[in-house]
């Protein structure tokens, strides 16, 4: 094949992958609504409380005892219950649209691939390889002459991925030694203090 036909090739096969694709960033679109809804409740329930309370602490040691003073903390205690309860209520409307767009993705990814010219699409072609941006990456290794065949590219795209993971394996690895250097640091100034306490 000539490299006009393997980049043909290759775009037909990425254009049958296309709509799996579209699916899969709504699932992943939908998944980070539902994230970020969630840390926006948690963030706001641990800092309203705590608003509150130096809101009333400095209420309670800088006001005198007239009647406007005195209504002050309880309009804030209520403006804090109100916004509390606004919080449950984006959390529960925001967690049930979120989910619906997750459930309406995942059902728009099983169609897209039980359609037949997805599925046809698969038989000549490596599972591993079958999909919109493994099949984009394909054609740009093509394109820039890094490969001269199918499957070069194939080749090419394994060794890359291979080199991902060690590298990610590396980063955890290293991840993990820090650590575990933090703890020992942590644990020799601790068995330091405990001898000199123990001296004494």
């Amino acid at each position: 094949m000539t490299k006009d036909e393997i980049l043909a090739y290759l775009n037909k096969k990425k254009q049958l992958t296309a709509d799996a694709q579209d699916a899969r960033h709504e699932i992943y679109v939908a998944r980070q609504q539902l994230a970020a809804t969630k840390h926006f409740f948690k963030k706001w329930m641990i800092l309203t409380p705590i608003l509150w309370l130096i809101v009333l602490i400095v209420f309670g040691a800088f006001l005198g005892s007239s009647t406007v003073d005195r209504y002050v903390p309880s309009i804030f205690t209520f403006a804090c219950i109100a916004f509390i309860a606004y919080l449950i209520y984006r959390r529960i409307v925001g967690g049930v649209a979120a989910n619906k767009a997750i459930a309406a993705g995942e059902n728009h990814l099983r169609s897209a691939e039980q359609n037949p010219d997805y599925i046809r699409g698969m038989q000549d072609f490596p599972q591993e390889f079958y999909s919109y941006w493994t099949i984009d990456r394909l054609m740009h290794l093509v394109q820039e002459n890094r490969a001269t065949t199918l499957q070069e590219a194939f080749n090419v795209a394994e060794n890359q991925d291979f080199q991902h993971d060690q590298l990610s394996l590396q980063q955890q690895n290293l991840a993990v030694s820090e650590s575990t250097n933090k703890m020992a640091t942590v644990s020799a100034v601790a068995n330091v203090f405990t001898a000199f306490n123990t001296r004494k």
